[in-house]
């Protein structure tokens, strides 16, 4: 049918040309409106969409309102291999004129696991592609709602500009929470990709303004940004970089490195981040970061104060906070408890840690001994000590009882793949470096023959179990 179509169209363009360049013009607009005609250009623009984002487009309807505006309505973005909905955009005005381009988005929706996605659509195949920033682009946007499983917040009143050079392109983003008043200053984001040097870099800032920015809609993303509870906000500026680094064969290459000196992070949930660790804490902290520039694999230098202000501890936190931290206990409790206050000055570099107690300097504390951390009942609990510690200590403060201490360094690192610890505690059947054809115990204990499997004496906290009755005792394995 559509073949047929075709050739009835080149037979009628005959004839009218025949006729005359009125006949012409009439029938050049009669079939320019024909569905056959928009369903083709509908498809050659979700092809050169496609080609462009590296996603999977579908556009219901395409428009063309004068020469130089075009409108796209129900704009569908898929994952192009797993054809997951990444986004939607309800109606998408492009207006190009002589040396500028002018993008609406009207309604737009982002499912917050793909902001990866969105951000290499926006990074690599744009702002990294010269030919696609010859010219200032001018984007904005109406309601822009990021969802996720747990929540979604919506973006109003999104103004940006994109503004290219001779030596590196600049998108600046402006915009507000819904809900907001509108008097106060907005949230602004910066992104610049420098090309004067022999790495072109990327660098991204964002200032929060007046807002305190909700982290529960991030959860989707990723779920570090789940376990700081729902009522979790940002405030403060946040910097991500392309730093110079060099790999181990000395190769020259970027890291991103993360910056968030003098933001502040508040009502975290410490009952939902402790929710699945051996000891339990329950309250509101509020994390204020002085200097925070962390290097993946790299430099890590964070000094910040964490308050708590009331919540539930559990006691068996205590004996940890001594050993693994060096802190003083001035009290021995028992049993869960409430506490008044936690406060904390730390400081992390170089793979060590130090801290201090700052419950003191609190109004209505001031009478705590100095370096006081944790207090109850108005009575000090816990004191932090002097001395610095390695920043791995931490991982003990929170480890199962089963744990046990890995060393780990440059020349061990590529073995933890396969030399995995345990995830749970050891029995008798683990024959913790055993001989694989040696016999077990059976469920009752009993060993299935003479030989009883080995058990190592070398892993701190783990002793050899007691032979069953009737059976002489073996020697461990040390």
């Amino acid at each position: 049918m559509h073949e047929r179509t075709m050739r009835a169209v080149a037979r009628g363009l005959f004839v009218a040309c025949c006729a005359g360049p009125t006949c012409v013009t009439m029938l050049i607009i009669l079939v320019m409106w024909s569905p056959w005609y928009h369903r083709r250009c509908v498809l050659a623009t979700e092809a050169a969409l496609a080609l462009q984002t590296g996603l999977d487009v579908r556009i219901g309807s395409l428009e063309r309102v004068n020469p130089t505006t075009w409108q796209l309505g129900d704009v569908q973005l898929r994952d192009n291999e797993t054809k997951q909905s990444i986004g939607r955009v309800r109606i998408v005005s492009w207006v190009q004129e002589d040396n500028r381009t002018i993008v609406r988005l009207s309604q737009p929706e982002i499912r917050a696991e793909y902001l990866s996605d969105v951000w290499d659509l926006v990074h690599d195949r744009f702002l990294c592609r010269p030919e696609h920033t010859l010219n200032p682009i001018r984007l904005a946007a109406d309601d822009l709602t990021i969802q996720s499983a747990h929540s979604q917040i919506t973006i109003r009143d999104l103004d940006g500009t994109i503004l290219p050079d001779e030596k590196q392109v600049t998108a600046m983003l402006s915009c507000m929470l819904a809900g907001e008043r509108p008097d106060i200053e907005p949230m602004e984001i910066e992104i610049t990709r420098r090309r004067d040097e022999g790495l072109p870099r990327t660098t991204v800032s964002l200032r929060t303004g007046e807002l305190n920015a909700p982290l529960a809609w991030l959860a989707g993303y990723h779920t570090a940004f789940e376990k700081l509870g729902g009522d979790a906000t940002f405030h403060g500026a946040a910097k991500l970089a392309q730093v110079p680094s060099r790999d181990r064969g000395g190769n020259a290459g970027l890291d991103w490195m993360l910056d968030l000196s003098s933001a502040r992070i508040e009502n975290i949930d410490l009952a939902r981040m402790t929710e699945f660790l051996p000891h339990r804490l329950a309250g509101k902290a509020s994390l204020q970061l002085n200097r925070c520039q962390i290097v993946p694999g790299g430099v890590v230098d964070v000094d910040g104060v964490i308050q708590v202000a009331g919540g539930w501890i559990s006691a068996s936190l205590l004996p940890r906070l001594a050993e693994d931290l060096g802190c003083e206990l001035t009290a021995t409790v028992p049993e869960d408890f409430q506490f008044d206050l936690i406060a904390i000055d730390f400081d992390l570099y170089d793979g060590k840690l130090a801290m201090e107690g700052l419950c003191n300097g609190q109004r209505g504390f001031e009478k705590m001994p100095p370096g006081t951390m944790l207090c109850a009942g108005g009575q000090p609990v816990v004191v932090t000590g002097p001395q610095q510690i390695a920043a791995t200590q931490l991982m003990r403060l929170f480890a199962a009882p089963h744990s046990v201490s890995v060393p780990v360094s440059g020349q061990t690192l590529e073995m933890l793949w396969l030399l995995q610890p345990p995830r749970g505690p050891l029995t008798l059947n683990d024959s913790v470096g055993g001989i694989p054809s040696l016999p077990r115990f059976d469920e009752a204990g009993h060993p299935v023959n003479e030989n009883p499997p080995r058990i190592s004496g070398r892993i701190s906290g783990f002793q050899s179990a007691p032979a069953p009755n009737g059976t002489p005792p073996q020697r461990a394995y040390w």
